[in-house]
């Protein structure tokens, strides 16, 4: 299962390369047999990036250094820093 995020990074990385990838033939049941998987690691991945922002700045964090003091960042200042 593809979104609209996975499609806007698909088309970053092509355009980082300066080339089109070619579509990856599949087969839906086979990809949907890794699906819950999937699912499990990102949830797992989400409760763990949210673990250590929370603990950032504290001794022995993972994270590094003070949160910014104007929040979250936004995508165009990602895009900024990424150069």
């Amino acid at each position: 299962m593809v979104t609209q995020y996975d499609v806007e990074i698909w088309k970053r990385i092509e355009a980082a390369l300066g080339k089109q990838l070619e579509e990856y033939p599949t087969e839906k049941d086979e990809v949907m047999v890794f699906k819950t998987r999937v699912d499990e690691a990102q949830r797992c991945a989400v409760m763990e990036m949210k673990s250590l922002h929370a603990d950032r700045g504290t001794k022995g964090a993972v994270l590094k250094g003070r949160r910014p003091k104007g929040g979250k960042r936004d995508r165009s200042e990602m895009d900024r820093e990424e150069g």
